[in-house]
């Protein structure tokens, strides 16, 4: 289990807590914690997985998925919104895997990580951090139900312009 902890905000960028999951249960309880919390979150889930149960589907991060298509063998579903429409503007710009389209957002290491848990069926978890307490209740609740990795990351948006308080369902480009 890594947990990393030692990142610095960065000006004009959200920081962001990633978690990996092994199945859609925990990520469910995860996400039914998260939604009766009356605070809203920026935030997104990506998985390369074909059976996603219908009480999981129903949940509001995964009620509407883009495919993102790296090359003709990798297929990463992203919830809609501002992840998904940064990853596709690297896949557009000649990105051939899902590694080299977070390059630059996270350290190769974390990248190439962070691939190899989608292609093992895992589950990952992007979710914006406001205020000193998301991070203690967020990552202290996130340490303990996930069993991989939980890592920090800033996240400054390209693609759009982000505004707290609107649009909960995208998430963002990921800065290492």
């Amino acid at each position: 289990m890594q947990k990393s902890w030692g990142l610095v905000p960065q000006r004009n960028a959200a920081q962001f807590v990633l978690a990996v999951f092994d199945d859609w249960e925990a990520l469910h309880a995860v996400l039914v914690d998260m939604e009766a919390d009356a605070t809203k979150r920026l935030g997104a889930v990506l998985h390369a997985r074909e059976d996603v149960p219908p009480r999981a589907a129903a949940l509001g991060m995964l009620k509407e998925m883009a495919q993102l298509h790296f090359g003709p063998r990798q297929r990463i579903a992203c919830t809609v919104g501002q992840l998904a429409r940064e990853l596709s503007s690297r896949v557009t710009k000649g990105a051939r895997n899902l590694a080299e389209a977070l390059h630059g957002w996270l350290s190769a290491e974390q990248a190439g990580q962070l691939e190899s848990h989608l292609e093992r069926g895992h589950l990952v978890l992007c979710i914006e951090l406001r205020t000193p307490e998301d991070f203690s209740v967020l990552c202290g609740r996130l340490v303990q139900a996930s069993p991989h990795m939980v890592e920090l990351c800033n996240i400054k948006f390209e693609t759009e312009h982000h505004s707290s308080g609107r649009d909960h369902r995208g998430s963002g480009r990921l800065d290492g």
